[in-house]
Order: C-alpha cells, then sequence, then structure tokens
C-alpha cells in the first residue's frame, strides 16, 4: 500500500530546528501497518540535516495523520480531536512546564515526545488530508510498549504510577496556584468543552455470554452493563472537585512507552492525545490499573498501587505549593469507589475485544455503516479470569452499589 504524502514538509519542521539547520534528504515509510492504528495514519520520517559549517545529522520523526478512512475520520471526531492533539502539544505542556519553572521545581514534567510541528491543512480552514502532527520518533530514542497481552510488571508498574500520579497532579496544581492561567491555557483544549463525536453503541453480548461460564458472577453482570453507558461519554458538566484535573481517558499499555536499561523502567512517555478531558484523576488510575498490569501482579498489589499513586500525586501537589488536606487517602479512596461505575465496563470491554482479544477487528471500508466488526472476536482463559476477579473484587470492596 502507498505511503501518504506529506506536502511542504520542510516548511513545517524548520521554524521548530535549530537556526541555519536545513534538510537535505529525507525517507518516508510507514510506522504502522494500514488498519493497525485506527485513529491516525502513523509514518516514520527519517532526515539528514546539515547545518552552517556543513555538519550532518539524522534526525527521526514520526508523523500523525487522520485516517485515510472517512468512517474513521468521523468516528474519531478529527475535526476536533487533532486540534485539541495539537494544543496539547504546543500550548498545553509548555504551560505547565513554565508554571513549575515559576515553582522552582527541580525538574519539569517531560514524558512527552517532543513537537517538531503541526498543521490542520496548507491553507487555513478545516482538517483535512494535509493535516500533520510531527513528534519525536521514541523507539529511536530507545522507548518501547510492553507485550499488551502480558501487561507491566511489578517495578514497571510502580515507575508508571508515579509518572501518571504527576501527569495528574501537575495541570491540578496549576488550577490551584494560577487559574487564569488553566482557564487561557490548559481548560479551552478539554474534550469537554469541545464538540463530540455522535455516541457509538456498545455490544458486549459474546462477552457476556461466556462470562455466564462462572455461576457466581452472573448477578454482577447487570452491573458491568450498567456501567457501559459511560463508555465514549465525556461528562461535560458537574465535575467531581477538587481532584477534577487533565485525564488522558485511554491510558492503557499502547500509550505509555517506556525506556528500560538492564530491564530496569528508568523513564517513559505517554503518547496519544486525542481525548484528554477534564474529570477524576481515578478514570485513568483504574483504567490504567486494570487493563494494562500483570494479572497475578494486579491481584496482590492493587491496594499498595492506590498507596504509591496517591503518594506521588500528593507529593507532587504539595512541591508546588498545594494544601494536600482536601486530598487526603480516605477522599482519595471515596474517588475510586465513585470511579468504578464509570471505568468498569471500559476497562472489561477493552480488555475483551481490544487488548487481550484472540482476533482482530475486521477492519471495514468507507461503504460501512458501523464500527470495526467484533462477530469473530474470541476470549481467552485468562482473559475471563482476569474480568471475574475484576467484578468480584469491585464487589467485594462495596464498589458496586450503583
Amino acid at each position: 500500500m502507498s505511503v501518504p504524502e506529506i506536502k511542504d514538509l520542510d516548511g513545517l519542521l524548520l521554524p521548530h530546528l535549530d537556526k541555519g539547520k536545513t534538510i537535505v534528504a529525507t525517507n518516508i515509510s510507514r510506522l504502522t501497518s494500514p488498519g493497525e492504528n485506527y485513529g491516525s495514519e502513523m509514518l516514520k520520517v527519517d532526515l539528514t540535516l546539515k547545518d552552517e559549517t556543513g555538519c550532518t545529522e539524522e534526525l527521526s520523526v514520526v508523523a500523525k495523520m487522520i485516517p485515510e478512512s472517512e468512517l474513521f475520520q468521523e468516528l474519531f471526531n478529527v475535526q476536533v480531536s487533532f486540534k485539541l492533539e495539537t494544543a496539547f502539544y504546543d500550548t498545553v505542556v509548555p504551560a505547565l512546564q513554565e508554571f513549575q519553572r515559576r515553582r522552582s521545581a527541580t525538574k519539569v514534567i517531560d514524558n512527552f515526545a517532543e513537537f517538531y510541528g503541526a498543521r490542520t491543512s496548507l491553507v487555513d480552514g478545516a482538517v483535512n488530508e494535509d493535516a500533520v502532527l510531527i513528534l519525536e520518533n521514541l523507539k529511536v530514542r530507545g522507548y518501547t510498549n510492553v507485550d499488551r497481552y502480558k501487561g507491566f510488571d511489578l517495578k514497571t508498574t510502580l515507575h508508571l504510577l508515579s509518572v501518571i500520579a504527576k501527569f495528574h497532579a501537575v495541570p491540578l496544581a496549576l488550577k490551584l496556584q494560577d487559574i487564569e492561567t488553566f482557564n487561557q491555557k490548559v481548560k479551552p483544549f478539554f474534550a469537554c468543552n469541545n464538540a463530540q463525536p455522535p455516541k457509538q453503541s456498545i455490544d458486549i453480548s459474546l462477552m457476556l455470554k461466556a462470562l455466564e461460564a462462572k455461576e457466581s458472577c452472573i448477578r454482577l453482570l447487570p452491573k458491568l452493563i450498567k456501567s457501559l453507558e459511560y463508555v465514549m461519554v465525556v461528562p461535560t458538566e458537574e465535575f467531581r472537585e477538587p481532584f477534577a484535573t487533565i485525564t488522558h481517558r485511554d491510558l492503557w499499555s499502547n500509550n505509555l512507552m517506556v525506556k528500560f536499561e538492564a530491564g530496569e523502567p528508568v523513564d517513559s512517555k505517554i503518547v496519544d492525545f486525542q481525548m484528554y478531558s477534564y474529570d477524576t484523576p481515578v478514570i485513568d488510575l483504574l483504567f490504567f490499573l486494570l487493563t494494562s498490569v500483570e494479572t497475578e501482579v494486579l491481584k496482590a498489589n492493587l491496594d499498595p498501587f492506590f498507596e504509591h499513586y496517591h503518594r506521588a500525586f500528593t507529593d507532587t501537589l504539595k512541591s508546588l505549593g498545594c494544601d494536600i488536606e482536601p486530598f487526603s487517602y480516605d477522599k482519595f479512596m471515596e474517588e475510586i469507589a465513585v470511579g468504578v461505575e464509570r471505568e468498569l465496563g471500559h476497562a472489561c470491554f477493552m480488555l475483551g475485544y481490544v487488548i487481550k482479544a484472540k482476533t482482530e477487528y475486521t477492519v471495514p471500508d468507507d461503504s460501512s455503516d458501523g464500527p470495526p466488526a467484533t462477530e469473530h472476536i474470541s476470549f481467552g482463559e485468562e482473559t475471563l479470569d482476569r474480568v471475574w476477579w475484576i467484578l468480584e473484587e469491585c464487589d467485594r470492596r462495596g464498589w458496586l452499589n450503583f
């Protein structure tokens, strides 16, 4: 399949390169297979740069373009989501970093790919096929995704919980300390403040039938069905204060890239900011833990994981001059209990149909009138055991009172 063309790449990139550098060679290839990443087309762009002295260097970046399929352009609301993702890199992140510098932070938040430019089109107007977002290529810098079928081990989970906590706490601190900047440079770009795509129906009838094999869980399935009402719904009012902050809304293993040295996690990056919004941070926390941690590690460490996240969250708030009394562990656990209603269905759907599915979706063409087909999905015993455990654990903790 042909590689999409990036028009006027030099004009897009040069303003973001060091002064005096020019692009002397370009090689563009697909980063992912067609259909592998429904929300966008991902291209690998390898560049040779030359400075004023004639010295050359190599730079590898990723070009993120809108899906070629009109169906997926509509499903992923590209007229809004593309602009919001661009704003995250060129407006939101710099605002957060500048706030930390003003508060004398020893290290600013940098768990995101470096931004190298973006445009919505070649002329002013709507997002079209010439829209492109350029980011550093994290893979060539040693960042990788773990096997989604396995998930993160204990050490990597603890590392990521610290990163996720900081991702939530820094914008929350900005809101508490400098609401004017927050309202000008962060809040306008939340999904909740922008037009939403039509709600898509979620059908998990195949998984529900498989889950009925465990008799003790049958009584809990109505709770799972009720929670599905929240999947893909962006709250636009009645936010849970004071905890409400930036939320990624799709924080699973595919969107977390980790750098390892001698088998140890040393750094990580969060990617894919097409759906970030304003919400309680526990929706990200629950979704990450329930979908992306090794099953036995999750079962043995759920409370320690909550404690680790909360400690990193409040430590960050405190370091930025915030009063942490409103964010006590007891109040945090109240957030968790409320968040389960929202994330139970989301997590179980993703586990069964995407993350641990035995067969990939059937990719539709533009003539299709619905989302990717799920008729051929099968559910492994490990997946069913994990969902059964999630349901029973939430019930045991009294989190299914909705």
